[in-house]
């Protein structure tokens, strides 16, 4: 299915249908392969054909973004049932790089004092300055505000998880009243949620 408008594509979505008959009558389902769009409203619509497919009653839509449209389009999110499964994995080889290579939500001004056991050169500490245009990120040896593993700021760097519910889990602690507050929301994507569309 193509979603166009004005005479060009903003949207599609592959799919096939299973048919089946219970009962009470038809109960096939529409399997979703893959459904991308240009902005909210070719999304929308897409979803709209998918769930007003006739002589179906399941929708089964696998390997989407946590915070898909497709909740919210729905009467009542209760008869769903949604599973989470993770299959996007970060892990920072080269911090300063990666660091420096990101962008930050809010200004931030923080230092990380990083473990890594496994790539030792990570190791210590590292002031991380940045803001909506860009960043650096260099060794120094001020005090920190923040200790982090480097698994921490892997889970962090795509804005999907807070500094703040890792710390609530005590896996960063916060050595600087308000750094903690001041990173997590620099790291925040500001948008959707990080998504990994197809596996490896």
């Amino acid at each position: 299915m193509v979603a166009e408008r004005d005479g060009g594509t903003v949207g599609y979505a592959r799919f096939h249908v299973v048919p089946s008959w219970g009962p009470a009558g038809p109960d096939g389902e529409v399997r979703l392969s893959e459904l991308a769009a240009l902005d909210p409203a070719a999304d929308a619509a897409l979803w709209r054909f998918l769930f007003d497919m006739d002589l179906t009653s399941t929708l089964v839509a696998r390997g989407r973004p946590v915070d898909d449209s497709w909740q919210y389009l729905v009467s009542d999110i209760r008869r769903c049932r949604p599973t989470l499964r993770d299959a996007l994995y970060v892990r920072l080889v080269d911090v300063g790089a990666a660091l420096r290579a990101r962008t930050y939500q809010a200004p931030v001004d923080v230092v990380l004092e990083v473990a890594d056991s496994f790539c030792p050169w990570n190791e210590g500490r590292w002031r991380l300055t940045g803001d909506t245009k860009g960043a650096s990120c260099e060794r120094t040896e001020d005090a920190a505000d923040l200790a982090v593993s480097v698994r921490e700021l892997g889970a962090a760097y795509l804005g999907g998880v807070s500094l703040t519910a890792l710390a609530g889990a005590g896996r960063v602690r916060e050595l600087r009243p308000g750094a903690l507050t001041e990173a997590s929301l620099a790291f925040g994507s500001g948008g959707a949620a990080p998504w990994l569309p197809h596996g490896f």
